[in-house]
Parts: structure tokens; C-alpha cells; sequence
């Protein structure tokens, strides 16, 4: 299990209360961005299904441990969003309780690890809900969210809710530095954190996966369709699905652009690595249109993630035509 040093102070305030016997049987870890809440209750998790934990670490050595190396402890249920439909049903939630009421198989503790808790439809909530409030002794829930306020306030209202925050930049450049031995430049170390909300794992991964080099070709082709008039050609970029993140990274120059013009210091920026085409933008545009262009394409990115059946061509066309010819007008009425 690869841990991340920013966890630690998280960690051992939660096993903390779970010592002193004051650990709450629901906790809801929240987060933005990946800051390896996954790590953080794996840890946790291992730690309460432990025979034998010391102060803050699992033995690794008893069967319970040995059975949760290997990914097959009985009494740890972890539960996904349905690939297809990406929500968890009923019937996956009232498996699970079903095996709560039985006497655990090995460990004396019962652990449930719900990813992505918003994803749980409203007749699982209502299962869940009847648990949490009579939970079976020595069972512990654990939520993961991306976004708690779509997570309804009755369940809300049963749970621990943790944030967990992104580290200090300084924090995470020295660690996206360190593991990352083709980044020989702390200003893009530096670039891609702001990108990521400043989450170093995120950060990592925008160069192990590629992502970084697709930004690149964003960028120039920004640059390309304004020297040129072309807008049009951002389409196929803004278009793309997977989690609109050309469109946010297209924003994020917006919002550089606006920085920039009212005079804001360049260490101040999200794309340090593209202060010229910056530059360009706020030649061509004045802050009261950037201000309100960049409005719009906020909204933009709320409904893409908000509804999926729409037709994402067309409204990217009406967008950045409109931008094209410095028109403020909502495409969505």
C-alpha cells in the first residue's frame, strides 16, 4: 500500500478516537480531488480488523491481516458504483446489511467501505439509514465523496463527515518531485498541482498518463484559432467526455486571462507555463468581456455535468462563436 505522507496528522487523530473509544461507527471522508482517502481508510480499516495492532499500525502478521494482504477478508465489504448504471443499488446495499446481522466470520469487527456514497439511490439510502441507526456492535461504515452536498441530509445527518484537504504546495512539489523523475522543472511541478486543486496524486498522474501533453495541444490550439479565426476547431477538444477535462483546463486559461488583466502577478497564475498566450487573450479581450464570457462557460461545465443527454456539439458551437464575436448570450434557456 503506497501511503502519502499529508495523511499522516488525518490519521492518527481518527485511530486517536478510535483508541479512547470515541471513534463514530459512520465516517464520511470528503474530498475534491484524489488525496488518497482510499489509502486513508484501507489504513483505518486494517488497523480495526487487526488481532493484534499496536499504536498506530496493523501487526501484518495475524491471519485477519494476512487474510486483508491477499483482498479476501470476509468481514470487510467494500462497495462500488455499478459500471453501467454508476449508481448502487438496493438490492447490493441489502446484501450486504444481511450479512452484517450474522456472526463474523473471522475478525471480531465488520467493515463497510461504500465508495462514492452519492451514487446510492434513494431506496438503498433508506436501507442504509435503519443500520446506521441501530448498527451491529463492532461494525464500522466508511464513505468516500467527491461531492457531499448531493448526499441526502438523512444520511448526512448519521455520519462523521472528515474533509480531506489537499497538502501545501511546498509539501506537494517536494512529493510530485521525488516520485516523478521526468519532471526536471518545478515551475510545470508547480502548474500541474494548481490544475489539480492541488492534489499531488492527480498531479502525478497528469504526466504518467499522458494528460500533460494533451494540454499542451489544447493550449496551442487556443492559441492557433485565435491568431487564425478558426474557433471552431476547439470542438473536438472541448467535446471530449471523460470527465470534461479539456473544458475545464480551456476555463482555467479564462480565468488566467482575467487574472492577468486586471494586473495580478504571474505567481499567482494556474498556467504558469503559458503566460504568452495569456498574453494573446487579453490583447483581444477586455476584462468586463472576459468576466462574462468566462460566466458562461461556467455554466457550461455545470450542465454537461449535470445532464448527459444533450447535444454537447451544438452547444460548444453556439458557445464559441459567440466568444469569437465578443457576444455575451446564455445558450441554455
Amino acid at each position: 500500500m503506497r501511503w502519502y505522507p499529508w495523511l499522516d496528522s488525518t490519521y492518527n487523530q481518527i485511530l486517536n478516537a478510535y483508541r479512547q473509544d470515541r471513534g463514530h461507527h459512520a465516517l464520511l471522508l470528503n474530498s475534491k480531488r484524489n488525496n488518497g482517502e482510499n489509502t486513508l481508510i484501507y489504513a483505518i480499516a486494517r488497523w480495526l480488523i487487526c488481532s493484534h495492532p499496536d499504536a498506530n499500525q496493523c501487526c501484518n502478521i495475524c491471519y485477519d491481516c494476512r487474510l486483508m494482504n491477499v483482498g479476501h477478508h470476509p468481514d470487510y465489504y467494500e462497495i462500488s458504483p455499478e459500471n453501467n448504471t454508476q449508481t448502487i443499488g438496493v438490492d447490493t446495499i441489502r446484501a450486504c446489511i444481511n450479512s452484517l446481522h450474522k456472526y463474523a466470520y473471522q475478525s471480531k469487527v465488520k467493515i463497510i467501505y461504500i465508495e462514492y456514497v452519492e451514487c446510492l439511490t434513494d431506496q438503498a439510502v433508506n436501507v442504509l439509514l435503519k443500520t446506521l441507526d441501530e448498527p451491529p456492535t463492532n461494525t464500522y461504515f466508511f464513505f468516500k465523496t467527491r461531492d457531499y452536498m448531493r448526499i441526502s441530509l438523512t444520511l448526512l445527518s448519521r455520519c462523521m463527515r472528515w474533509p480531506i484537504i489537499s497538502p501545501k504546495e511546498s509539501i506537494g512539489l517536494q512529493w510530485l518531485m521525488k516520485n516523478r523523475e521526468e519532471i526536471n522543472d518545478i515551475l510545470l511541478a508547480q502548474c500541474a498541482l494548481r490544475l489539480c486543486d492541488g492534489s499531488p496524486i492527480e498531479a502525478e498522474d497528469m504526466f504518467k498518463l499522458g494528460l500533460w501533453k494533451q494540454r499542451l495541444e489544447l493550449c496551442k490550439c487556443i492559441n492557433y484559432v485565435i491568431a487564425n479565426g478558426d474557433f471552431l476547431k476547439l470542438v473536438p477538444f472541448l467535446n471530449i467526455c471523460k470527465n470534461d477535462i479539456y473544458l475545464y483546463w480551456f476555463i482555467t486559461v479564462l480565468v488566467d486571462a482575467l487574472k492577468w488583466k486586471q494586473g495580478i502577478k504571474k505567481r499567482f497564475l494556474i498556467n504558469l507555463d503559458q503566460v504568452d498566450l495569456i498574453t494573446v487573450i487579453t490583447v483581444h479581450w477586455g476584462i468586463v468581456s472576459l468576466s462574462r464570457q468566462l460566466q458562461q462557460w461556467l455554466v457550461l461545465l455545470r450542465y454537461f455535468q449535470e445532464f448527459t443527454n444533450i447535444d454537447r456539439e451544438l452547444l460548444l458551437t453556439y458557445r464559441l462563436l459567440n466568444w469569437q464575436q465578443d457576444i455575451v448570450e446564455s445558450c441554455l434557456h
